[in-house]
């Protein structure tokens, strides 16, 4: 069992809005891809699910890179919890981005006008 310095703790977590939290429990980073896979945990009690685009925000504060390399795969919400999952990749390059992620998904982020 590891114990997690508070400094680690802190990086980890992140404010998506007022009330609503996030925590990354997961990363890993892809260098076939070039993207660093993260698993988010969302804490929204007495709140409705975060809104695709102030998770993207928020990862991308906490990373410091810029939004558009950002992409939420999916949030899934656990009834009655207050509790949402998410699959966020962030990108190193456009290029790549667009290379790997479908229409839809460039579509739901605003970054294919098609």
């Amino acid at each position: 069992m590891s114990v997690r310095s508070s400094e680690e703790e802190k990086s980890r977590r992140f404010i998506v809005a007022e009330g609503v939290e996030g925590y990354v429990i997961k990363e890993r980073y892809n260098k076939l891809i070039g993207r660093r896979e993260l698993e988010v945990l969302i804490d929204h009690m007495f709140k409705g699910t975060p809104k695709r685009s102030e998770v993207r925000e928020a990862i991308a504060k906490l990373y410091g890179v810029n939004i558009d390399l950002v992409i939420v795969k999916r949030i899934l919400s656990e009834y009655g919890w207050g509790k949402s999952r998410a699959k966020v990749y962030i990108y190193d390059n456009i290029e790549r981005l667009k290379a790997f992620e479908p229409k839809h998904i460039l579509r739901r982020h605003g970054l294919d006008k098609g």
